[in-house]
């Protein structure tokens, strides 16, 4: 089931913001992507797109527009992805996607003990950024997405699941558990690249606290994090369950920052106004259910 092309053209620039991408996204020519929007506008009796400008900013009567075509094709989607999974025969399957930290750390033992308690349904995990998330989700590649920090878009709802720490970490031997705040300036930072989830809530809390670090080491993961940090590289901020064993075994050490308290959240992110296919409902309420049952790795209950 598809919106007619007129709608799907203008949802196509909706997303991409450029007339030569949504074209290649339709896999039409641009021109024809310009006619139809062109004759929405002529059909509704009000401009949707700002031509003046290069950025693709849609008018406000655009932004309300595309807000509802966006959540109408995602609707339309979710249906046919739905309705296939009823006339399968067998217990189905699911793909979800995840933020590295959440998909590393947090979904593999849920998936698991998921697919132990219900073995005849598969669960495929993707790995990506958020905004790879929800372009997976847009495209119905993957159903849930489970990602850390804010992921916002008018078609996708997002509900949040946990909240966890952000602490600050470092090599026990050579750094106290409490620094000066000149310390903390002169310490080298190792953190992950700019637009991840926790750089942007850990560097949000070192400017309310006037801190302005002269030294960083950008790495690709949170695996080479604490690989540096337990090697003396460098202190890092980092969630508190990606480190739980490290600080349990005494590798590393939390390192006091008097006003320092970050905490992020990681939510599911599904499509908005629409049914879970019934695999995917089951696999949503396995991991409330189980974020829900005791202390789970040093994370808790969001709320």
């Amino acid at each position: 089931m598809k919106l007619e092309a007129r709608l799907r053209a203008f949802a196509a620039y909706a997303r991409q913001r450029s007339f030569s991408a949504a074209a290649a996204e339709l896999r039409i020519s641009q021109p024809a992507v310009s006619k139809h929007i062109a004759d929405l506008e002529r059909a509704l009796g009000i401009a949707l797109v700002e031509r003046a400008r290069r950025d693709g900013t849609l008018t406000p009567a655009g932004d309300f527009v595309a807000n509802h075509v966006l959540r109408a094709e995602a609707l339309l989607a979710q249906a046919t992805l739905g309705a296939a999974q009823f006339r399968e025969s067998g217990p189905g399957s699911v793909t979800v996607v995840a933020s590295s930290l959440t998909g590393t750390y947090l979904l593999p033992e849920i998936i698991a003990e998921f697919q132990h308690a219900h073995p005849g349904l598969r669960v495929g995990l993707q790995l990506g950024t958020a905004a790879q998330a929800i372009d997976l989700l847009r495209s119905h590649r993957a159903e849930l997405g489970f990602v850390a920090g804010p992921a916002v878009a008018p078609e996708i709802e997002t509900e949040p699941l946990i909240a966890y720490d952000v602490v600050i970490v470092g090599n026990p031997a050579i750094y106290r558990p409490r620094s000066s705040r000149d310390d903390f300036e002169r310490l080298t930072w190792i953190s992950r690249e700019e637009g991840s989830a926790t750089r942007i809530s850990s560097d949000a809390g070192l400017a309310r606290l006037g801190i302005a670090p002269r030294r960083r080491l950008e790495l690709s993961s949170n695996e080479a994090i604490v690989h540096a940090v337990r090697r003396g590289f460098g202190i890092a901020a980092i969630s508190r369950y990606v480190v739980a064993a490290e600080l349990r075994a005494g590798s590393m050490v939390a390192i006091d920052l008097p006003g320092w308290n970050v905490r992020n959240v990681v939510s599911v992110l599904r499509v908005r106004d629409a049914r879970l296919t019934p695999s995917a409902e089951r696999f949503h309420g396995f991991v409330r259910d189980w974020l829900t049952q005791g202390d789970r790795a040093d994370i808790s209950p969001s709320g």
